[in-house]
C-alpha cells in the first residue's frame, strides 16, 4: 500500500503590522525576510505601500482586504486584511499565504525567519487547507460590514 502525502501549502499568520518594516533610526524598509518571501514567489506586493495604506486611518474600524497573485501564475498567493479592529491595541495584521515553488523550502525559511523575529508572534499556522485564505479570496463577501454597529464597509483589492 502506498502513502500518499498531503503537502501544506499554505499558511496563516498573524503579526503585528509595524513587523513588516524595520525601522533604523527614523527610516523604515521592509523586513528582509518578508520581502525575500515576495521575490522568489513573484509575489507584486509593495510593503512599504500596505504599511503606510494601514496607517492612513487615524482610528480603528478602518482597512481592506488586499490580494497579490504571482506573476509568473505558478498559482503563490497573498492576502492581507488590512482592517484594524475596534479594541485592536496591537496593529494586529492577519496574512494568509499559499506557495506554489519550487523554491518552497527556501520560501518556507524566510517565512518561519520573518515570524520568529516579530514583536508580536500571535499565530503561524501551515495547513493544507486554510480556510482564511478562501474567506479572503471570495470576492462575492465584499464588500461587507465587518463589525456589527459600524458603519464601515470592508472592500477587496486583487493585484495582479
Amino acid at each position: 500500500m502506498s502513502r500518499k502525502i498531503i503537502s501544506a501549502k499554505e499558511f496563516d499568520i498573524c503579526v503585528s503590522m509595524s513587523d513588516l518594516v524595520t525601522w533604523e533610526g527614523d527610516d523604515k524598509t521592509p523586513n528582509v525576510d518578508l520581502q525575500a518571501v515576495f521575490a522568489a514567489l513573484e509575489i507584486p506586493v509593495n510593503i512599504m505601500e500596505l504599511y503606510e495604506s494601514y496607517f492612513a486611518h487615524l482610528y480603528n474600524g478602518y482597512g481592506d482586504v488586499h490580494v497579490y497573485h504571482a506573476q509568473n501564475n505558478g498559482g503563490s498567493i497573498l492576502a492581507i486584511d488590512l482592517y484594524r479592529e475596534l479594541t485592536d491595541q496591537q496593529d494586529l495584521t492577519a496574512l494568509s499565504l499559499r506557495i506554489e515553488s519550487p523554491a518552497f523550502d527556501q520560501v518556507l525559511a524566510h517565512l518561519r525567519s520573518f515570524f520568529d523575529s516579530a514583536t508580536r508572534q500571535v499565530a503561524f499556522e501551515q495547513v493544507s487547507y486554510s480556510r482564511r485564505l478562501r474567506e479572503m479570496l471570495d470576492e462575492s463577501r465584499y464588500p461587507r460590514q465587518v463589525e456589527e454597529d459600524h458603519d464601515y464597509m470592508q472592500q477587496h483589492f486583487v493585484h495582479r
